[in-house]
């Protein structure tokens, strides 16, 4: 720990060894101010802590185990350090303090809040704690409260060194008296000097209780001359104080010749007194102070926190707060503007509540209010009706809370109003509806169960497995299977789950000869076959007999239907019984028979969507190795036809016509844009199979990147580029340098006669322009979870109608002998943004410039 004085660190050493306070006792003062500090900043943990060379001891401390912690241990040195007052919120919020031993171990240290000790002279001797397990912060009235608690904590050590020096030097005066009266004379004026100067009160008493001394303090608050006090007996001329706190301590500190502490409240002057007594063997030293201002700040913070904490149990409407003793009640504006009424019209009284109360309702809610009031309900709570300013009546939930003296009485109680007349209304029909949806939920619930396990794969085994399992122990059948339908009505029963001693027809090819063309287009149309009971069921004899070979008694039969084709049937049987289907289970087989047919879709999708991505990819493979050959089949011979062209520009330009100059260098100019295009395509057909893995990327080092590259070009135009700051992103870096060169390059070339402004800026998700960059209309808006990139010129703009075409491969707006260019730029820019996940997209206007914008999702949080 540092110094934690401005003075020498003997010096503070030394005032602390003066106040006699280490490894004293506990007292009730200190322990007084401690349990007032946990009370105005309602936490558990208050600590009055003074450091001395090698340690943290503990005056007071409320809500923790120690008594003494090693000096370099806990957070008081930020309060040490800074010599004023130091709040933490929230020590997990700092990366240091979270790491404390004191925050990672017992107490576990959430909230801290240090108020230094520091006496008049300006030694700091220790810390006021302030401490929590939870985060919290303090009201600027909290904080200002307990660093007067930490002045009065100062206080009382003045007073007990003044106390130990007078205790001392009476010590040494009553020794001296008997060698000599002059020294006596002399130490008694000593003594004399000390008590006027202390701002404590203080009088002396001989063993009959008679005065012998009163020093200005207490004649001052006594309202009486030392003459009136001196010689007279403290039990007649304050008789009101016989029988009193006061009486009793006294006499005890004299019979048990023991030093005594307490509170007292005197009547006649209405004021609270902090009284210490030390008895000696001539009488009774007596120092008391006027704590009464402390006193009312205490109970005027505890009563407003009581007042607003009850409160807070209650519902948030109306707000009211009852003072027993006075009849008086506080009702919120929203507590009279429940019933029609403005602030003024309604006084501050019970009577006003009680008055409004229905008349039916007026004798059990003051029972309830008693009940409360005898302890026999923890909480005052009633439904009852109150008196509109209209006339009508409203429902209120009445909830409160009542506050208890010492006594046992009440004397206060909080609690808030609820407007509930809608709800009571609507109670009725609630309780009808609910009913009603409980059985639709029992239903929900296990049709959702069962489909549950049907979408959770999309394996066609599985799928069919786990319905006829689910449907089998839910319908309590005996037999339940999938029966796929082929084309000539014949059909293979797929998956079946049936009780033990049935026949099992898993895996057999099944024929019915009545199954005819006819009953396939009925079953294609949603037809559904519930027989209860085969003997009596009204079908072909056919039918029955191909059903009576398995030991069918009760047959329940649902199409499952794909893309409105058959593809087979969903079957429950019951085979020891006849059995009646009802609603629920009929309702219930074709939900989940319309389910399995999703599923089956899905899962042929599924199974096209691969086959697809299977070719998809064969089919890119070959497209990048005939764009590789081809291009460096291609590059071969053009570098040779090249080489000669330039070869006879060198040698014969000048020296034939004019035409076959400007023949000459046509041919290398093309051959100049075939290798160009030749290349880009290249890089065009590479990007999404010859790009770098993904790795964390400084934006701005990729953009230093692409401008280095286009430095020439920069400075032959003069363009002028500037960009916000730039994040860090999980990117490509080569491909991402590429695209900032790209649309650089495009701003560079398509400018006006003005130099070109172009200007990069980035923000992260919604921003602070609406997620949409510096125009409010942008077609795209990045999710919270992207960054949003654009780059804006000056330069000649593009036409509306054109700004999907740019992004085209080939695809060109202005003559080549204008603007030079392959047209693959944009489209390499394009597939690089989607390789990365991003769009990429241009708003513009002819004339007036344009603005490429692109995302790159924030993938921070990931391993590249």
């Amino acid at each position: 720990m540092k110094s934690i004085s401005t003075h020498s660190e003997a010096a503070r050493l030394e005032a602390l060894r003066q106040y006699q306070i280490l490894d004293t006792e506990p007292e009730a003062a200190y322990d007084n101010l401690a349990q007032l500090a946990a009370v105005i900043c309602g936490v558990p943990i208050v600590l009055v802590n003074f450091i001395d060379e090698n340690r943290q001891w503990f005056k007071a401390k409320l809500g923790l185990e120690l008594t003494e912690m090693p000096r370099n241990v806990g957070l008081s040195y930020l309060c040490c350090e800074r010599r004023d007052v130091v709040v933490v919120t929230d020590t997990w919020a700092d990366e240091q303090l979270a790491n404390n031993a004191v925050v990672k171990g017992y107490p576990y240290i959430r909230f801290y809040v240090g108020i230094p000790l520091i006496t008049p002279k300006g030694d700091m001797l220790g810390t006021l704690c302030i401490i929590d397990k939870v985060p919290r912060e303090l009201s600027p009235q909290q904080v200002e409260a307990i660093v007067a608690l930490s002045r009065l904590v100062i206080d009382q050590l003045e007073l007990r060194r003044s106390v130990a020096e007078v205790s001392r030097i009476s010590r040494e005066l009553m020794a001296q008296e008997q060698a000599a009266h002059a020294a006596s004379e002399a130490a008694r004026n000593r003594i004399a000097n000390i008590l006027e100067s202390i701002t404590d009160a203080f009088f002396a008493l001989d063993q009959q209780w008679r005065f012998t001394y009163v020093n200005r303090q207490a004649g001052r608050i006594w309202q009486k001359t030392q003459d009136e006090l001196i010689g007279k007996n403290i039990w007649e001329v304050f008789p009101t104080e016989i029988g009193s706190i006061s009486y009793h301590h006294y006499h005890r500190a004299i019979a048990q010749q023991v030093s005594v502490e307490f509170e007292n409240f005197y009547p006649p002057l209405n004021s609270y007194f902090q009284v210490h007594a030390y008895p000696a063997q001539d009488g009774l030293s007596v120092y008391f102070q006027d704590i009464t201002e402390r006193r009312q700040t205490a109970v005027a913070l505890r009563e407003s926190e009581e007042r607003w904490q009850l409160a807070l149990q209650g519902n948030n409407d109306g707000i009211w707060d009852w003072n027993l003793k006075t009849n008086e009640v506080f009702f919120s504006t929203r507590w009279k503007e429940m019933l029609g009424y403005k602030d003024q019209e309604i006084a501050n009284n019970m009577d006003e509540w009680q008055k409004r109360v229905h008349p039916e309702d007026v004798t059990w809610v003051l029972e309830a209010f008693q009940n409360h009031f005898a302890k026999k309900t923890p909480f005052y709570v009633t439904e009852h009706r109150l008196q509109c300013k209209d006339g009508s009546y409203k429902w209120i939930l009445d909830r409160g809370q009542a506050l208890w003296d010492d006594a046992g009485n009440v004397v206060r109680m909080v609690g808030s109003h609820t407007d509930i007349t809608e709800q009571r209304a609507a109670l009725r029909d609630r309780e009808r509806a609910e009913e009603e949806l409980k059985r639709q939920n029992r239903r929900s619930q296990l049709f959702a169960q069962i489909t549950l396990k049907i979408r959770e794969t999309l394996d066609l085994e599985e799928i069919l497995q786990t319905t006829v399992t689910e449907v089998q122990n839910l319908l309590q059948a005996d037999r339940v299977l999938t029966f796929r339908v082929w084309a000539d009505g014949s059909g293979t029963v797929v998956q079946e789950a049936v009780l033990p001693g049935w026949p099992v027809v898993l895996g057999q090819n099944l024929f019915d000869p009545c199954f005819q063309q006819d009953y396939v287009d009925q079953y294609r149309q949603g037809r559904v076959s519930a027989i209860a009971d085969l003997e009596k069921a009204d079908i072909q004899p056919c039918h029955r007999e191909f059903l009576q070979q398995f030991g069918v008694k009760a047959n329940l039969v649902v199409p499952i239907l794909v893309r409105e084709s058959l593809w087979g049937l969903l079957i429950a049987q019951q085979c020891a019984t006849p059995r009646e289907w009802n609603s629920f289970e009929l309702e219930l087989l074709q939900q989940l028979a319309n389910q399995i047919g999703i599923a089956l879709s899905q899962a042929q999708l599924l199974e096209q969507e691969t086959r697809q991505h299977q070719e998809l990819a064969r089919s890119n493979a070959e497209l990048e190795q005939f764009a590789y050959i081809a291009s460096h089949d291609l590059q071969e011979p053009l570098r040779m036809v090249t080489s000669y062209l330039q070869l006879l520009e060198r040698r014969y330009k000048h020296q034939l016509d004019a035409n076959a100059d400007n023949f000459i260098a046509y041919a290398v100019d093309g051959a100049h844009r075939m290798q160009t295009l030749i290349q880009d395509l290249l890089n065009y057909s590479r990007v999404g199979t010859r790009g770098q893995s993904f790795a964390m990327v400084d934006c701005a080092a990729v953009l230093k990147r692409a401008i280095a590259n286009l430095q020439v070009t920069i400075e032959e135009s003069g363009a002028v580029i500037t960009h916000d700051p730039l994040p860090s992103v999980l990117a490509d870096a080569t491909q991402l340098t590429q695209v900032f060169q790209n649309l650089i390059a495009n701003a560079i070339k398509f400018h006006q006669q003005l130099p070109p402004q172009i200007h990069i800026g980035v923000v992260k998700g919604y921003g602070e322009d609406g997620g949409r960059g510096p125009e409010e209309n942008s077609a795209l808006s990045p999710q919270q979870n992207e960054w949003l990139f654009w780059v804006r010129d000056n330069g000649i703009g593009i036409e509306p109608q054109y700004v999907e075409r740019i992004f085209v491969i080939f695809q060109r707006l202005h003559s080549r002998g204008k603007y030079p260019g392959t047209g693959i730029g944009l489209a390499i820019c394009k597939k690089i943004i989607e390789r990365h996940g991003g769009n990429i997209w241009v708003e513009s206007k002819s004339g007036q410039g344009s603005i490429f914008y692109f995302t790159i999702p924030d993938r921070s949080g990931q391993n590249s």
